[in-house]
């Protein structure tokens, strides 16, 4: 009879500090003070607040051992019978499972919410003009785009050519500056053509001297190299080296992990900076720079490495992060990904650069897979 009573007064007790804990006003201060006195509600009151210390501090990824801390509330609370302690157990256990429900429902609100925003590209805000340096003090600017702004492109053609035959025998070395939103085409006094896309740095001799024809560059550009057998035509960038005899090939070196050579036609050979073993492509082929130094072979749909000289961007199962990155680099905007997930997707997508970006990004939002939005020269992918 005594332990009857007991359990009566412990299931009181724990439904005092339940309803103690509630966010409610309806508790008078009397009530408030019998249960302060009450050890066994005192107790209760405990256990729920250390569970709820649990979920308010505990690392990401852990869970609650429900039967652990049941186990520990009838240790605590051994005057109740079995009837009792699992009548008890199982009000307890709902409460602890329904804290943690709401637990990770909040915990992935935040998650969601408090997600930083990737930024994968970044506008330039300086002038974007095309410029000559001719090595000796002065720069010339070929071309100026209309606007530092993404809604006006420039679609006129614009070329510099040298001659082929000169009596000029000293050697004088130019950099062509091509900015973001530009693309520019150079002929060199050998003949071979060059045309270099936004955001390229290129630097070559007005007249070719030596054994070897080289050239440095920096970004991205397509080269119809003008046959020589006797004078390889080598270039250089920072991170790799290709050497050919007369062929058609595109580089594109904006940075190690975005460094390829695909060939089109006829014969290349590349190599890394740090060493003279060359690995010949044959058309068709994209030879990818690895972080060790080595190249992975791979062939590709060639029509990507040839469009943007014709004014298209081109992918084709390409990641949404290397496209943004293009779109980027040609309209001169930031990109930021709202949804870092979606940085992976891969996609296969045309557009024409001499429109507006305006004209892109809906072709973009019409594929269904994210929502582009334009803010303050910021494309914003959610």
């Amino acid at each position: 009879m005594s332990k009857e009573i007991d359990n009566i007064k412990l299931e009181a007790s724990i439904e005092k500090a339940i309803d103690a804990m509630e966010p409610s006003t309806d508790i008078t201060d009397e009530q408030l003070q019998e249960m302060l006195l009450d050890e066994e509600s005192r107790q209760a009151a405990q256990d729920i607040l250390d569970t709820q210390f649990f979920l308010h501090t505990g690392k990401k990824g852990m869970q609650l051992n429900v039967e652990a801390e049941l186990a520990r509330f009838k240790k605590r609370h051994q005057k109740q019978n079995i009837h009792t302690f699992w009548k008890t157990s199982i009000s307890i256990a709902a409460s602890i499972t329904l804290c943690i429900g709401i637990y990770h429902y909040i915990s992935h609100q935040q998650e969601t919410t408090n997600t930083a925003p990737v930024i994968v590209f970044t506008a330039d805000n300086s002038p974007q003009q095309v410029i000559l340096d001719k090595g000796d003090g002065e720069r010339i600017v070929l071309a100026e785009h209309q606007a530092n702004t993404p809604q006006k492109v420039q679609s006129a053609s614009k070329e510099l050519s040298y001659p082929t035959k000169t009596k000029d025998v000293i050697l004088h070395t130019h950099t062509l500056t091509v900015p973001r939103g530009e693309t520019f085409k150079i002929t060199l006094c050998d003949g071979t053509e060059v045309w270099l896309n936004a955001n390229t740095h290129f630097v070559y001799p007005t007249t070719f001297v030596g054994k070897e024809r080289t050239v440095t560059l920096n970004g991205e550009a397509y080269f119809k190299v003008a046959k020589d057998a006797e004078h390889p035509f080598i270039v250089k960038t920072p991170h790799v080296q290709t050497r050919v005899l007369g062929t058609e090939f595109n580089i594109r070196s904006y940075s190690p992990e975005d460094t390829h050579i695909v060939l089109i036609s006829g014969k290349v050979e590349v190599s890394n900076t740090k060493n003279n073993a060359y690995t010949r492509l044959a058309p068709g082929e994209d030879a990818h720079l690895q972080p060790d130094g080595n190249f992975i072979m791979n062939e590709v749909d060639l029509d990507s490495y040839i469009y943007w000289k014709d004014g298209f961007f081109y992918f084709d199962d390409v990641t949404l992060k290397d496209i943004m990155e293009n779109i980027g680099r040609w309209y001169n905007v930031n990109i930021e990904f709202r949804n870092p997930d979606a940085m992976k997707y891969k996609m296969h997508f045309v557009s024409d650069r001499t429109k507006q970006l305006e004209h892109t990004l809906k072709l973009l939002n019409q594929m269904k897979k994210v929502t582009a939005t334009i803010r303050n020269n910021t494309i914003v992918i959610d």
